[in-house]
């Protein structure tokens, strides 16, 4: 697969478990598990995401198209804004 189409694909897929966590954070605002599970996750995303990026930088140094390796990588980091926020969301609805 195309390394563009690839890190849409999990930056899409990582918003949409994240915005899923999110809206059950909300609507059950008292339950643990759910607060813990969104930790894991925000926890494994990261990992995920910095392997994938580490990556694109290793293909951005090697490979010709430079171009489409920037997009990949901007496209990943798109995320990092939003998962920002959904914390701030997250931690004023535990407050």
């Amino acid at each position: 697969m195309d390394r563009l189409k690839t890190a849409i694909v999990l930056a899409m897929l990582f918003f949409i478990i994240g915005t899923l966590f999110l809206i059950l954070q909300i609507c059950f605002k008292d339950s643990f598990e759910i607060t813990l599970l969104g930790y894991y996750y925000v926890y494994f995303s990261v990992i995920v995401n910095i392997i994938v990026l580490g990556v694109l930088l290793v293909v951005l140094i090697f490979k010709t198209n430079r171009i489409k390796t920037l997009k990949a990588i901007g496209v990943l980091l798109i995320n990092i804004p939003i998962a920002y926020l959904y914390f701030l969301i997250v931690m004023k609805l535990i407050d």
